[in-house]
Order: structure tokens, then C-alpha cells, then sequence
């Protein structure tokens, strides 16, 4: 599958193919077994045979379910990375900010013209490397 800046993908192969029809077969069982209906099985199996023999009659599938696929990593890409910004960095620095905590010394910075940085003389023996923690 070529990466392409669209968000539908022509390029599909016979593999893809396939494990379209794969997850068609899937998607057919589960909607049998959930909605305890047999004709969703009934279709499963020719379904399954017609892949085994044909799997490229499944490419204009493998072209909807390989854009979705596409379409839904972009959404929840954000989603994810939005909701774990809130949960773990907001209250990390609502809490440092109410603590007063400046590990960082952003409240001297610039305020003379001695630097921030702390020097740090520290010789390393041979035992800092064997057990570095």
C-alpha cells in the first residue's frame, strides 16, 4: 500500500485484497452471531469461497476499508494524543504550578547575567558505568 497524501488509497494489491475479504467474512459472522440472524452466515460462506477463488472481486471493498482505515487513523491519532495531553501533562503542571516547584529555574532566567545552568563537576569512575542504576 502506498502512502498517499488523499486520504482514499488506489493501490491495492492482491494480498489487500484478500484480507479485505477477510474482514468482510468477519464483519458478516459478527452481525450473524450478535444479530442471531442465520442468513449473515449463509452469506459468509460463499462469501469465503468467492475469496479463496477471486480474491481481486473484493478490490473496490478493499479500497472503501483501506480509506476508512486511513480516515479513522488520522481522527483518532488527535483524539488519543488530546485526551492524554489533558489527562497526564495539564494536571502535571496545574500541580507544579500550585506547588511552586521551578526545577527548571524559568523564574531567574534572564533576570542577571549569571547563567541558569548548574555546573556540575562530578568525576565518573569505573562503577558509575558497571551499575548505571
Amino acid at each position: 500500500m502506498k502512502k498517499r497524501n488523499s486520504l482514499i488509497i488506489l493501490k491495492i494489491n492482491k494480498k489487500q485484497a484478500t484480507d479485505a475479504g477477510m474482514a468482510m467474512v468477519l464483519l458478516l459472522l459478527l452481525i450473524g452471531f450478535f444479530g442471531h440472524n442465520t442468513l449473515y452466515f449463509r452469506l459468509a460462506i460463499p462469501v469465503l469461497v468467492m475469496l479463496m477463488i477471486f480474491p481481486m472481486l473484493f478490490y473496490p471493498f478493499a479500497v472503501i476499508w483501506f480509506s476508512l482505515a486511513q480516515l479513522l487513523g488520522i481522527i483518532f491519532s488527535k483524539i488519543i494524543l488530546t485526551i492524554s495531553y489533558v489527562i497526564i501533562v495539564l494536571p502535571v503542571a496545574f500541580i507544579r504550578r500550585l506547588t511552586g516547584k521551578d526545577s527548571l529555574q524559568l523564574r531567574q532566567f534572564k533576570k542577571s547575567a549569571s547563567s541558569v545552568m548548574i555546573s556540575r563537576d562530578h568525576w565518573f569512575k569505573k562503577e558509575d558505568f558497571e551499575t548505571p542504576y
